[in-house]
């Protein structure tokens, strides 16, 4: 038996003597944003667990703050009953990362992970049942790894109200639920502002400036010529990590091939992992999405005359060159 289901028995049964024990019944460019997924971790057995509607409340409501910025949330159930089974509880970190990696309609960028942990302490000079609630949040890119921001809410005792006298299963369920859904809100809104700061909207696009018209029989100067403006800030979205794989291409096609990516519209920067005599690896973070980047992958081997295969899954991309045999 675990705590959490000693938790709600002793809560119940400890609010008066005598009391019988109760039943137990039940970026990209353009203002691309990332895809996301909110999962609960429960593997620890001082969590509530998944299948609990304490659970699914606090679940809700940070759903509800993620999607209050305008991010695109997916539900976990609805993209993951292909692949695994949505109801197994105490899962670890690394099942629920590897469930988000592997869905693949629609690609998932972002994970937002929490954990809920609630007790119920009896007060030492008097009959009060007090409740301990804390849930601690983080957010993390699925493809590469990276932290995106973490916050926690945790109140004590004397911050929340107490459980009602005679309060049953069913009470303290409903009772903690409550109080767990108001904290997940504000864990929910922090992650929410953290994102949006690292995953910043379409700037809205303003009026023209209204001016009044000149005097009737006044001659008026002609208009001075605009001067161009500058091309648009190349990322309103969260940069994305890619994995790009050549393989086949000449030196000097490497090279320009390494111009080309670094002139890519929503290009952030890029590493190599591994470069041999006829294949190169390299780690390319850019605000494109998959789609706009294998565009531009493919318009950069028309313009270079060359012919290749090119491999998109998920996050990474293979560029296999198709060459011509050498006649000798």
């Amino acid at each position: 038996m675990t705590m959490w289901s000693n938790l709600l028995k002793t809560a119940a049964m400890a609010l008066a003597i005598g009391l019988s024990v109760l039943p137990t019944g039940g970026r990209a460019v353009a203002g691309e944003q990332p895809n996301l997924l909110v999962m609960g971790e429960d593997a620890d057995e001082d969590t509530v667990p998944r299948n609990s509607r304490v659970f699914n409340r606090v679940l809700q409501a940070i759903q509800s703050e993620m999607g209050q910025l305008g991010f695109r949330v997916y539900d976990e159930t609805a993209v993951s009953m292909g692949i695994t089974n949505p109801g197994r509880i105490r899962r670890v970190d690394a099942e629920v990362i590897s469930v988000a990696q592997r869905v693949q309609t629609p690609p998932i960028d972002a994970v937002v992970i929490f954990q809920i942990y609630a007790s119920v302490q009896k007060n030492n000079y008097a009959d009060i049942m007090d409740l301990n609630i804390r849930i601690p949040g983080r957010m993390l890119q699925v493809q590469s790894g990276l932290g995106l921001g973490n916050f926690e809410v945790a109140y004590g005792p004397r911050d929340l109200p107490p459980l009602p006298p005679n309060c049953n299963r069913e009470c303290v369920l409903e009772h903690i639920g409550g109080q767990a859904k108001q904290i997940a809100h504000d864990v929910g809104a922090v992650l929410a502002q953290k994102l949006a700061m690292l995953s910043p909207a379409r700037p809205g696009v303003s009026a023209a400036p209204v001016t009044a018209p000149a005097p009737i029989g006044v001659p008026t100067a002609p208009a001075p010529i605009a001067a161009p403006s500058g091309p648009p800030s190349d990322c309103t979205g969260m940069t994305t990590g890619y994995t790009i794989a050549l393989r086949g291409f000449e030196t000097q096609e490497v090279l320009r091939i390494q111009e080309y990516l670094t002139a890519f519209k929503g290009y952030d920067h890029y590493r190599p992992i591994r470069s041999q005599m006829r294949y190169a690896e390299y780690w390319y973070e850019s605000c494109a999405d998959a789609a706009r980047l294998e565009r531009n992958v493919q318009m950069m081997l028309d313009q270079m005359g060359l012919q290749a295969r090119v491999s998109v899954r998920a996050n990474r991309f293979e560029v296999d060159k198709i060459g011509v045999p050498m006649t000798r």
